[in-house]
């Protein structure tokens, strides 16, 4: 078994991890000519495609598996872009809705304030402690510096919950279901209160659209996605309706997916190593095609794309026949596996000032006695693991 980010308790850890590129499986050379000449034929710069999709759509959800820099920072790029669009919302799965009147303070102000951008990302997740998520505020902050004084302001717009880990004090209270209903105080991705009930309330009711940047997993509109049992090796289901869910049942195919290019979790469960995207295909195409052509979004739906198989997943499960665009709408492709690298760790994220409050809020409850020290050296690790301590892509 693979380990898992040290930060969670398995209970609660629902992303595959990352892994280093293994050698890209063989696949049908007609089907890999095919996916090329669409590439160059419809060809789109990332920021060019997502912003492309507010013309017919209100939310975009930009679905990522955390922790890759490269991801975060195509969502700083975007942001200018989005404005020029007039999307003026970004909302976050990284920022708590409780802390909104902080984050319009820091966005709004005349200088920029680093602590209280960090004060925010902490209150959020007392161990996300990366720079480029930080500079997600930073970026948007700087936009409004920009403009007329006069002018809209772009705005970061949090929905995610305020949970409370410091009820779970062993690793026994992470499988008891009342003590976790208690850290989660009736807040989740459910339309009664958070996360979708905040875009359908702060843009959707007022006319508005929006970007929508969260794990994967939150991300889905049309999918559902489906539950494994490790033990039994069937398909258990389908979890919860997720944000991106919620948001669709509402408002139909204004709301759409776009996926981040990254590993999917194995056919043979979350618990094992992960395994190329669509198969491999994704990951093979761009092996082969002209360097131009390699940084890219594409849609799924209506494409050569959208046909791409995922038999080696755990996504396929529960649906006759899955492909790519039963997955998503829309796809992003930057760069390949083996170039990614990891979001860059905060010296000191937490420290004596915030030392308890991490403690006591730490998801896993072996933490609750940690050092300042080891809480910070975890952040690094997770961060470094998601892209080095991987089994290979099989």
């Amino acid at each position: 078994m693979i380990r898992r980010c040290a930060l969670f308790p398995v209970a609660v850890f629902l992303f595959a991890s990352a892994t280093q590129c293994a050698d890209l499986p063989q696949r049908d050379s007609k089907v890999i000519e095919h996916l090329k000449s669409y590439l160059q034929a419809h060809y789109m710069a990332p920021e060019d495609y997502v912003i492309s999709k507010f013309q017919d759509h209100d939310v975009v959800f930009l679905g990522e598996h955390h922790r890759y820099k490269h991801d975060v920072e195509l969502v700083q790029n975007l942001i200018p872009r989005l404005y020029e669009k007039g999307v003026f919302t970004l909302a976050t799965e990284f920022a708590r809705h409780e802390d909104q009147p902080l984050i319009d303070r820091l966005l709004n102000a005349p200088t920029y304030d680093e602590a209280l951008a960090r004060q925010i990302a902490f209150n959020q997740f007392v161990v996300w402690g990366y720079q480029e998520y930080v500079d997600v505020f930073k970026a948007a902050w700087r936009l409004n510096q920009q403009l007329p004084s006069n002018s809209r302001r772009f705005r970061i717009l949090g929905v995610n919950c305020s949970p409370d880990w410091s009820v779970l004090q062993s690793e026994a209270d992470e499988h008891n279901a009342e003590l976790r209903a208690k850290v989660w105080q009736a807040c989740g991705e459910e339309f009664e209160q958070q996360w979708a009930k905040v875009i359908l309330d702060e843009v959707v009711a007022k006319g508005e659209k929006a970007l929508v940047y969260s794990g994967m997993h939150h991300a889905f509109t049309e999918y559902r996605q489906p539950m494994y049992n490790e033990e039994k090796h069937t398909f258990a289901g389908f979890t919860d309706l997720r944000m991106g869910n919620y948001v669709y049942n509402a408002i139909g195919k204004r709301a759409i997916t776009i996926c981040l290019h990254a590993p999917w979790i194995s056919s043979e469960g979350y618990n094992k190593p992960s395994t190329y995207a669509a198969d491999g295909y994704i990951d093979a195409v761009m092996a082969e095609i002209e360097p131009r052509f390699r940084r890219a979004g594409f849609d799924t739906r209506g494409t050569p794309f959208g046909d791409l198989p995922g038999d080696k997943s755990v996504y396929k499960y529960g649906y006759e026949k899955f492909t790519l665009s039963r997955f998503c709408d829309g796809y992003i492709f930057q760069r390949p596996l083996h170039e990614y690298e990891a979001v860059t760790p905060i010296e000191d994220f937490v420290n004596q000032g915030n030392l308890a409050v991490a403690r006591a809020q730490m998801p896993n409850p072996r933490f609750r006695h940690a050092t300042a020290e080891e809480l910070n050296r975890a952040i690094a690790e997770d961060a470094k693991e998601q892209i080095e301590e991987i089994a290979l892509l099989h």
